[in-house]
């Protein structure tokens, strides 16, 4: 038998870019991967071990997260469909809606992985200097696409729309995507303006103010009509049996939610500040600050952290801007001392 793996792969395969996640070493303080570092709530904890026995059965209570997501958002079971993460939320949307796929440059790298993974086209627009967003040059550039895609506070800048902004984008009447993963930690969700635009899709997630990022469960508010279609083409089963008690208890216990938010709040201001006495730090609504360090390299800065057994993330440069970029994650206040102790000794 042969078999030419070449002549039987879909041509742009090859040349996808593979996501990389944040390093993780195991004794090492990690700030990398945006994580609650103050883990779950310990409700959580015992819903899990109380449906470790029952993973022989299908997951069946998809529909009770939906009740309680709808609940938490203020709105209605029909508009909510839960998925594997953001991720899987994304990939159902690009696979439902027509593009091409509009983003904006930097942000998060999977926008555009899904669509190029689906044959789609993809093309952004670059923010402005500062990480700010040129919403009249967003709408320009965004013409010809159909599917628009936006993150609140931003992966990676931590930068925040504005209504009128968001309200903008969304008068254009083609299907608009706000990934709001990070909106625990500035408060603000835009989920309410679902009942006014039809084309508006929210992404949300358990897996950073919840703390259950190794659990995979994300879920996306959106008009009813939308999620019936969403769920056609959504797998059964995607969100398991442990996932989905977990994140019903941490709906069940928000207060150690908001507890471990405010800590994060409270750091990510210090964290801010040391930040910018050495390199230019940006200001963020998320659980993570953004940093230029040149004239270093950011890879010999976060060679120098690593050597410490602190892990950040290298960015580097961004297509269009000038700078060397690493991101650092808030973690637990004990962390954030330990970064801040290292970092100015570098």
């Amino acid at each position: 038998m042969e078999y030419n793996l070449s002549e039987n792969v879909k041509p742009w395969i090859p040349g996808l870019c593979c996501y990389t996640p944040g390093q993780t070493i195991e004794g090492y303080t990690k700030l990398a991967s945006n994580e609650n570092n103050y883990g779950p709530s310990p409700k959580v904890k015992e819903a899990i071990r109380k449906a470790a026995g029952s993973v022989n059965v299908y997951p069946y209570r998809d529909p009770e997260l939906r009740e309680k997501i709808a609940g938490y958002c203020k709105c209605r079971p029909g508009n909510v469909i839960t998925g594997n993460g953001s991720d899987e939320s994304i990939d159902l949307i690009y696979k439902t809606f027509k593009g091409p796929v509009h983003s904006v440059n930097p942000t998060y790298t999977e926008y555009r992985i899904f669509a190029e993974a689906l044959g789609e086209r993809y093309s952004y627009t670059n923010l402005d200097e500062g990480f700010t967003f040129p919403v009249e040059k967003f709408i320009k550039e965004s013409k010809n696409a159909r599917i628009l895609v936006l993150c609140s506070p931003n992966n990676p800048t931590g930068g925040v729309l504005s209504e009128e902004n968001i309200r903008a984008v969304l008068e254009e009447g083609k299907t608009t995507v706000l990934d709001e993963a990070y909106v625990e930690f500035h408060k603000r969700s835009f989920t309410p303006l679902v009942s006014e635009y039809p084309n508006l899709l929210v992404l949300r997630t358990f897996s950073k103010a919840f703390a259950i990022a190794g659990l995979r469960v994300g879920y996306i508010v959106a008009d009813p009509e939308a999620i019936k279609l969403l769920d056609r083409v959504k797998p059964p089963f995607s969100v398991n049996t442990l996932a989905l008690e977990a994140a019903m208890a941490a709906l069940d216990d928000q207060g150690y939610m908001r507890e471990t938010v405010e800590k994060i709040k409270k750091d990510r201001k210090r964290l801010y500040n040391e930040l910018n006495k050495k390199f230019k730090a940006y200001k963020s609504g998320s659980n993570y600050i953004l940093a230029d360090v040149a004239p270093m390299r950011s890879n010999d800065v976060y060679e120098k952290l690593l050597e410490k057994k602190i892990i950040v993330r290298n960015l580097g440069r961004f297509h269009g801007f000038s700078g060397e970029y690493l991101r650092v994650s808030v973690g637990t206040t004990e962390e954030n001392e330990r970064f801040i102790d290292v970092l100015k000794d570098l």
